[in-house]
This record gives structure tokens, sequence and C-alpha cells, in this order.
């Protein structure tokens, strides 16, 4: 199984580097929706600590920054506020991942892996981050040390009824999940893609499998 390497740091950079800009010319372009504003300041609040960053003076500077004349000089005078954050998020995006997981209430399953339930119809989502610095070995042993505490998780909630998996891995390496039990259904459409993974420039697919088989293949007894 070839897990998919990670470019160099030029390349890492310069493409996200062009996608930042990108999103901060969209926000600039929809500056008015209310929403769209608080999520962008809250990822601000949630990160910022980490590369030592005044949280609120930094918003305080690009609530003033929208302000500009065009969204060119948006963009240049906010990729330059946050560029010590985004240089930070490209060299260690397991970090980064870890801490928007858990604020969004994701359940840990291990080192890789975490999940969610939709309770509109009672499937549990599993969400498989950013493999930082694992090796392979470590990554093919997270992610059977996940499936386990899963099933045991799902066996203690009999109103799972289904296990969803939506990630990179499914798409660079859809026999790893056949051979754990999930059906491939293939690649997801552009507007998921967009909407749920914007900031993931990898293909993403996503698999299914059922309780039952779930239980039967992982459920430690």
């Amino acid at each position: 199984m070839n897990f998919e390497q990670q470019p160099n740091n030029n390349e890492a950079h310069s493409g996200e580097y062009k996608m930042v800009k990108e999103q901060l010319r969209q926000l600039f372009k929809n500056k008015d929706e209310e929403k769209r504003i608080h999520e962008f300041y809250s990822d601000i609040r949630k990160f910022a600590g980490l590369v030592e960053l005044d949280s609120e003076s930094l918003i305080k500077e690009l609530g003033e920054a929208l302000h500009s004349k065009t969204s060119e000089e948006f963009v240049e005078l906010s990729f330059e506020r946050l560029k010590k954050l985004f240089d930070q998020k490209i060299e260690h995006p397991e970090i980064f991942e870890k801490i928007r997981r858990e604020a969004m209430g994701n359940i840990r399953l291990s080192e890789l892996m975490y999940y969610t339930i939709d309770r509109r119809n009672w499937t549990a989502l599993i969400h498989i981050g950013p493999k930082g610095d694992l090796s392979l070995g470590e990554i093919l042993k997270a992610f059977r040390d996940g499936l386990h505490e899963l099933a045991k998780q799902v066996e203690e909630d009999e109103r799972i009824k289904e296990i969803r998996a939506t990630s990179w891995i499914v798409a660079s390496n859809p026999g790893l999940l056949e051979k754990a039990g999930f059906t491939v259904e293939g690649p997801v459409d552009e507007k998921t893609k967009i909407e749920d993974f914007r900031d993931e420039t990898r293909p993403i697919s996503s698999a299914h499998m059922s309780r039952e088989r779930l239980l039967e293949k992982w459920l430690i007894t």
C-alpha cells in the first residue's frame, strides 16, 4: 500500500499559499455574510496561540482590513498578518487538525482517527486526519486501533446502524478500506469537497460499512 507522499516544502508552501489567498478573496467578496466572518474569527481564536499571536489584536486588524477598497488589497494585508500561522499549518497539519476536530466535538478513536454521530440516520462518521510525521506502520496501527475502539463503542450504542469514512486515505488506498470491511463508493462530489474539505488538496473518497460487518471484523471479545 503506497500512502501518498507529502510534496516537498517549496511545493507545499506554494500550493497552500495559492489556496489560502483564494479563500481570502472569497471572504472579502462575501464580507457581508455575518456567519462566514464569524467562522473566520473563530478559527483565528482557536489557532493563533500556536504561533504566539494575540488573537483579539489580530481579529481587530483583519476587521479593519475588510474595509479595503479591493480584494487584492485585503489579501495582501491579511496574508502578511497570517503568514506565520499558515506556515505552521503547512509544517504541522496534524496539530491543527487535532485542535479543529476536538473543537467540533469529535470523539477520539486513535492518534489518527475521530468520529461523530449523525443522529438523523444514526451513522458513525469517521474522520481521518493528516498523517503528520507518522510512519506507514504507525498509520496502519492507528487505523486498526481506531476501528477496534469504534467497534467497542458501536456495540454499546445499538442506535448506530452504519459507519461511513470520507477521507484522503479512502481515495489513495481503497484496498485498505475494502480489507477492513468497507464498501468503497468513490470520489465525493465537488460541492461536498468544497463545503467539507476546503483545506484539503488531495482527492477525497467515501466508503461505508454496516454495523454488523464492523462488529464481526473488529470487535475484540
